[in-house]
């Protein structure tokens, strides 16, 4: 559910349980607020798990997503079909036909150290330059529920089974990203001891 279930759920029915019996976790990288009552009990403990959720989307663009890597025609492609979110529709055509004819220069190079204790080690090192614009403009909620942001997105090249993949970078959505869940989950605990003060609240 939303990050505020826990407070809802507590809401209507903090009186029907033991507060010194329950406890809230948290856990900010995960961005979720963990509500658990009855902990001793075996047969009638429960949970109650709120969740801050990234915009369908911004997950599908896997913008600062280490695991997320692109193939450039496949991102154009995609682009493509989500023109909307580009103010300048005129760049998005621009960016989608660099991307559709993409092409790149690839440089490798191994570079063997030795250290005073006779250890070697071996160094790669790879450099991609490309066709590709720096950063592109985009528009869209972060969030589920929240409003939309103007973000800049940067490419980030790597190699992969010598194909060059991208990686959708934005510091911008990331700071975004780190203050929004920061803010909305101190305001629901706040009100949460309100309505709870004797509940134990700990952070993961």
């Amino acid at each position: 559910g939303v990050i505020s279930t826990p407070l809802e759920w507590l809401k209507k029915r903090v009186g029907t349980i033991d507060q010194k019996q329950a406890n809230i976790l948290v856990d900010r990288e995960a961005m979720t607020i963990t509500l658990t009552v009855n902990e001793r009990d075996f047969y009638n403990k429960a949970t109650i798990k709120g969740a801050v959720e990234f915009s369908e989307v911004f997950a599908k663009f896997g913008i600062n997503d280490p695991a997320c890597g692109w193939e450039p025609a496949k991102l154009g492609q995609f682009l493509r079909l989500n023109r909307c979110l580009f103010e300048d529709k005129a760049s998005c055509i621009q960016l989608v036909s660099v991307l559709k004819n993409f092409t790149a220069k690839c440089q490798s190079e191994i570079q063997k150290m030795r250290d005073p204790s006779g250890s070697v080690a071996e160094v790669y090192r790879n450099n991609v330059e490309s066709n590709l614009p720096q950063s592109f403009v985009v528009s869209m909620p972060i969030f589920k529920g929240t409003a939309k942001e103007t973000i800049e997105v940067e490419f980030d090249h790597y190699l992969r089974d010598s194909s060059v993949m991208l990686q959708l970078v934005s510091p911008g959505a990331n700071e975004v990203t780190e203050s929004y869940r920061d803010r909305i989950i101190d305001s629901t605990l706040a009100e949460i001891r309100e309505v709870a003060p004797e509940i134990a609240i700990l952070e993961k």
